[in-house]
């Protein structure tokens, strides 16, 4: 018991950055740089066509740093991620300091 206590007293003792969440809309016109998505050979070749979701969290400076999708057919994924942690965005400011910011950024795979 004493060594949980100890743990949870000193992750107490750890700042947490500031996150937001950021609309799409509002983070696609953050963006300075936008990397598509190259399109799946397998795909192409199975004729498949389709989105993927990807959450990102964006770090102070604007840059990706953590990627994951959250929906899309998993033919299409890994690019997807390859592409979204290629972005790089505006930082985005909260009472006057940078802060990171999640958003879901969109790709649309077709032909």
């Amino acid at each position: 018991m004493l060594v949980l206590g100890a743990v949870l007293a000193l992750c107490a003792a750890v700042p947490v950055a500031a996150q937001e969440s950021v609309a799409t809309n509002v983070a696609m016109a953050r963006a300075l740089k936008k990397v598509p998505p190259e399109f799946p050979a397998a795909a192409r070749q199975l004729n498949l066509t389709g989105t993927s979701e990807v959450q990102v969290t964006v770090n102070e400076s604007g840059d990706v740093v953590d990627a994951k999708v959250l929906k899309g057919n998993a033919i299409f994924s890994a690019n997807a991620m390859a592409a979204a942690r290629q972005w790089k965005f505006t930082p985005l400011n909260k009472d006057g300091n940078a802060v990171q910011f999640t958003s879901v950024l969109v790709f649309n795979f077709a032909k």
